[in-house]
């Protein structure tokens, strides 16, 4: 389709916005198709595994590529499928995992946020305290705080 275009815009006439329109809203109708379906289908046993990997590994510096190595397949394949059939990247998803991590550590203990922090994968306090705020609009403190009030 993609060289029908181009050989259309090679030869140009009063039809041939008429063809060029008409033939990448084809190319736009057969990409959402794709997608639509893609997002249906059971996840391959592979990248089951591999968000399995992930749920009981997230504290740990991993990368895509040994992810990708443990499971048998391409880094890039496996990027893609991921956000394919769960909606996010696989570090979105690890970071909400260590996240979850932290709230519950913060609600539960009295442990410092640093030791939390470093316990969970991040950086360092600051670098918690950033994600945190970011994504829950509050700092781990202020959570703690309310946390232990309810």
């Amino acid at each position: 389709m993609m060289m029908k275009l181009y050989r259309e815009s090679l030869h140009l006439d009063s039809i041939s916005p008429l063809v060029i329109e008409a033939g990448l809203l084809e190319i736009i109708a057969t990409i959402s198709r794709f997608r639509v379906q893609g997002t249906t289908r059971r996840p391959p046993a592979w990248l089951i595994k591999a968000r399995e990997l992930l749920s009981v590994h997230y504290r740990e510096p991993l990368t895509l590529g040994q992810i990708a190595e443990s499971i048998g397949v391409h880094p890039v394949y496996l990027a893609s499928a991921f956000r394919t059939h769960y909606g996010s990247s696989v570090g979105e998803y690890v970071r909400q995992l260590r996240l979850e991590y932290v709230s519950r550590e913060i609600a539960s203990t009295d442990g410092p946020i640093t030791n939390i922090a470093v316990k969970a994968g991040f950086a360092d306090h600051s670098h918690l305290t950033k994600t945190f705020k970011k994504l829950t609009g509050l700092t781990p403190l202020q959570y703690r705080s309310l946390a232990r009030r309810s």
